[in-house]
């Protein structure tokens, strides 16, 4: 693959910005009353060890599974940790303490560079590298004939020679030429300030890393300085360091090479779920500073909700109820569409010695109905699986769709609150389950599994018309795996 110059921010790109750009909003509208406290504190010192380490581990530069990471991210980053949890010898282990030492340095470094209001300088990049590779002195190399070397990496310079990776299919792929590279550099700045207030955060953080990545100006550590500079403009935005998982190589990587080949949509779209995961994280802490106040001061809030309960703030937030009223009632639609179609198609291959025919059919509860407290266990469940707190407090209702042959299939849409206080932000969740017969002539749900790949959130800064748009799509995935679910099990 041959080295095609950095080309500017995309003039058309299908992506809605939409979902970020409210949920940003309303991390805006709580930010202030988190900011200071303990526990916003430690979620942040948290989010930077996980970056720390993360970064280092998707450029390979030490592995575990994720059990230690999490170990690293909740007791500090011990060398000792390190050599007992991921089985290490201890001056390994000490060797990559340093390494994310360092990386830490750099998220603090990032955090502190967003106050000064710098813009983005060749400069500051060449000095990230140099951090990086504070504790790297070499880096592997292959000659045209296969031999494999080690060269001294220059820290904080550009490539002196080419640093084209051979894929597994035997393809070089081409980054910048060395003697491009300082043109291409200065193009990347001038390109990045001239749009820098143009277009959505997700949309600037996603061309900054891919048209780096591109470039590939340094000898080795090209990876890292890439992320830090993604999570750069995230920070400069009031958000969070991108982190990327190692379980989110492959997707990662993926959306990488479509970049490449000239969609940057799937890379701004997994910027936006990890930054959204982020928000949503920091949303959810609310909860925990309550409960860590004294408990005057829990009295004088509870009285303080009480005097501002019919506000205009929660008027305003009231708003994404009325969107649920609205989803709820989309999705009823739907699923009576589905049922009456596939009702029809069961009946006529109903065997002819079976009493009762194969049927589809829709039931559904509102908010209001008796039944809104059916699938609790289900829901809890979906909502521990995608990691966060389902509140069925103030809202919930379902929609169900029942597919009866042989045996009897459900699938469930469900809405209810997200985070354990009423913050605005209402969730989707999706389940499929078969019913099974008991002893005691009632049927229970076995094999239940989740419909929906992720989690559907909402609130009261989106329009309706972003949000059902986004519903749309999110309700027609899960609909063809529920489906797919049904059909396996024929």
């Amino acid at each position: 693959m041959n080295y095609q110059r950095i080309q500017p921010f995309p003039k058309e790109l299908h992506y809605d910005p939409s979902e970020l750009r409210a949920l940003a909003s309303v991390w805006n509208d709580k930010r202030e009353q988190l900011h200071s406290h303990g526990v916003y504190q430690e979620f942040i010192k948290s989010l930077k060890r996980e970056w720390a380490i993360e970064t280092g581990i998707i450029e390979r530069l030490y592995t575990w599974d994720r059990g230690v990471t999490q170990v690293l991210i909740e007791q500090g980053i011990e060398s000792s940790i390190i050599s007992h949890q991921g089985n290490i010898s201890r001056q390994e282990a000490e060797h990559i303490k340093t390494l994310i030492d360092d990386h830490v340095g750099i998220i603090d470094r990032l955090f502190g560079y967003v106050k000064g209001e710098e813009p983005l300088s060749e400069y500051f990049i060449r000095g990230l590298h140099a951090e990086f590779t504070t504790h790297q002195d070499y880096v592997d190399a292959i000659t045209d004939t296969g031999t494999l070397l080690q060269i001294e990496l220059k820290k904080g310079e550009y490539k002196t020679l080419p640093n084209n990776p051979r894929r597994p299919d035997g393809i070089i792929h081409e980054y910048c030429p060395p003697e491009f590279t300082k043109e291409e550099m200065e193009n990347l700045i001038s390109m990045y300030r001239e749009a820098d207030n143009l277009y959505p955060v997700e949309l600037k953080s996603a061309w900054l890393h891919h048209r780096f990545t591109q470039i590939h100006p340094f000898q080795d550590g090209n990876g890292r300085v890439a992320r830090a500079l993604a999570s750069l403009v995230f920070l400069h935005e009031g958000m969070f360091p991108l982190v990327v998982r190692e379980s989110d190589r492959r997707e990662y990587i993926g959306a990488l090479e479509s970049a490449d080949n000239g969609d940057l949509t799937v890379l701004v779209s997994f910027f936006a779920r990890r930054q959204r995961d982020a928000i949503l994280k920091a949303l959810g802490l609310e909860q925990q500073v309550q409960q860590s106040k004294y408990a005057d001061q829990i009295i004088i809030s509870a009285i303080e909700i009480l005097k501002t309960r019919f506000s205009e703030k929660q008027q305003k937030i009231s708003v994404v109820y009325e969107h649920a009223e609205k989803l709820f009632c989309l999705t009823e639609k739907t699923f009576k569409k589905i049922a009456k179609t596939i009702n029809t198609q069961l009946r006529e291959v109903t065997p002819p010695e079976r009493q009762i025919p194969y049927n589809a059919r829709e039931n559904s509860a509102e908010n209001s109905s008796q039944y809104r407290h059916y699938f609790q266990k289900q829901i809890v469940d979906i909502a521990n699986t995608l990691e966060y707190f389902a509140n069925l407090e103030r809202y919930r209702s379902w929609v169900r769709l029942t597919l009866t042959t042989d045996q009897e299939f459900d699938y469930v849409v469900s809405f209810h609150g997200y985070g354990s206080r009423d913050t605005g932000i209402l969730a989707a969740s999706a389940f499929s389950y078969f019913k099974a017969p008991r002893e005691d002539n009632v049927t229970e749900a076995v094999n239940v599994y989740p419909a929906a790949m992720e989690l559907f959130q909402f609130n009261y800064m989106e329009s309706f018309e972003s949000t059902a748009k986004r519903f749309n799509e999110w309700l027609e995935h899960s609909i063809a795996l529920a489906l797919a679910e049904w059909k396996r099990a024929l």
